[in-house]
């Protein structure tokens, strides 16, 4: 009795530390915890447009950075203290285990009512489970989608001329691209940065090359393991970032940068090219309003045998709480918040892609290229890859970048992990 009672009193003190600042909680009829601290004041201004329709008073929190949100939320869930609406920042098989543990509503019954129709279905998607899948969630779709995203390169065009390249005609095809770096680097001007410190980007610059050349079912070979990652095709990928290195395309220091840093170094002009969501528009324009700046896709490989795919689909989402007193006024806030009203006022507030189709359509000009290509997202496989071979991959990229391996040796590294993955895996049964 005595742990129990230790265990509660520790959640009360765990959670507001965890918040980082530990203020009182606002009280309103539904609370959404959120990290998004660039929207709070464009969500602000909409629940009071919901109070003055409904009488209900709805309340963003926001915990920031997104570590200090993730902590919370594991906190919370720890202690089942979770809030009305909120997400699980995770990938599939974390959302999976929120569904499992009956802290998330299954939407599909509401979404099916003409809801889905609405949004984007790339959005979708990474919030739907299909019967059977790996993780033994039920099947149903659990996520609202507020906006969505797409990962392409920036360019600045001034820096371009001043290399003697054309705006207008930024490089399609890779060798185009190397090209490009070369001349730039020529002109004293570094060619590319992006945030490659965080393995979640420079895997889904790599990704996009993994697609080009084995297309989807290539691709769940890889994961199945029936093709190695010793195959000429995932070394040629692995190539990609040692040819950049080798060109000095690359800014010094990439494999330590996050994010934010890379796009500061963007905005400050000290790079011609960037990798970077379609949040970066937004980012961009706050840090420096007067950069001149527009969007390219990732080059193509000329031996790419398959479409040349970028992540894209789901951007910021929300999650109803299974288990909250107020989870059928949730979910119907959540779905006046994707109405073309409320979506169109997020997009000009705070210069997201919404997740609303027919929004989409009246966007500013650089969002609308991102919009366009969401038809060549990714889209989420029935398997994933186990997260250690991931995080090896990862690793191993950014030790070609430095020199420390070779894409040869990087390869056999990594197919050395998934055989141990797979043993491992074998032995659990």
């Amino acid at each position: 009795m005595f742990k129990k009672l230790l265990v509660v009193a520790l959640f009360a003190c765990l959670l507001p530390m965890v918040a980082g600042c530990g203020r009182p909680r606002v009280r309103g009829d539904i609370t959404v915890w959120h990290w998004m601290t660039d929207r709070q004041a464009a969500f602000d201004a909409l629940t009071q447009k919901y109070y003055e329709k409904t009488g209900l008073r709805v309340v963003f929190e926001v915990f920031a950075p997104e570590d200090v949100y993730r902590s919370r939320i594991q906190a919370a869930a720890s202690g089942r203290l979770l809030p009305d609406i909120f997400s699980p920042q995770g990938d599939r098989r974390e959302l999976a285990a929120f569904i499992n543990a009956g802290f998330i509503a299954n939407l599909t019954e509401y979404m099916n009512d003409g809801w889905k129709d609405m949004l984007f279905e790339r959005a979708l998607q990474p919030m739907t489970f299909e019967e059977d899948n790996q993780w033994g969630a039920p099947a149903g779709i659990y996520g609202v989608p507020l906006d969505v995203n797409s990962l392409m390169l920036y360019f600045n065009k001034d820096l371009f001329r001043r290399a003697g390249l054309d705006p207008y005609n930024p490089p399609q095809t890779w060798t185009e691209f190397i090209e490009a770096g070369r001349a730039l680097r020529a002109a004293g001007i570094q060619p590319f940065v992006s945030g490659f410190g965080e393995g979640w980007l420079i895997n889904a610059f790599a990704t996009s090359y993994k697609w080009n050349l084995f297309g989807r079912e290539g691709v769940l070979g890889l994961i199945d393991g029936t093709i190695p990652y010793t195959d000429p095709r995932y070394v040629r990928v692995l190539q990609l970032f040692e040819e950049m290195r080798n060109h000095r395309i690359l800014a010094s220091g990439i494999v330590t940068m996050v994010n934010k840093d890379a796009e500061r170094v963007f905005a400050t002009e000290r790079a011609a090219m960037a990798f970077n969501g379609s949040w970066g528009i937004n980012v961009y324009n706050s840090m420096n309003p007067n950069l001149n700046f527009s969007v390219m896709p990732l080059p193509r490989l000329e031996e790419g045998r398959y479409p040349m795919l970028k992540f894209g689909g789901e951007g910021s989402s929300l999650f109803v709480n299974e288990q909250s007193p107020k989870r059928d006024e949730s979910i119907a806030f959540l779905r006046w918040l994707t109405e073309p009203e409320q979506q169109a006022f997020l997009a000009r507030e705070t210069l997201n892609i919404p997740s609303n189709k027919e929004v989409a359509e009246d966007l500013p000009p650089l969002l609308k290229i991102f919009s366009e290509h969401m038809a060549y997202a990714i889209e989420p496989l029935p398997r994933v890859e186990a997260w250690q071979v991931v995080n090896f991959i990862n690793i191993n990229l950014q030790s070609i970048i430095i020199g420390e391996r070779t894409p040869e040796v990087a390869a056999r590294e990594i197919q050395a992990e998934k055989n141990r993955q797979a043993a491992r895996a074998a032995r659990r049964g």
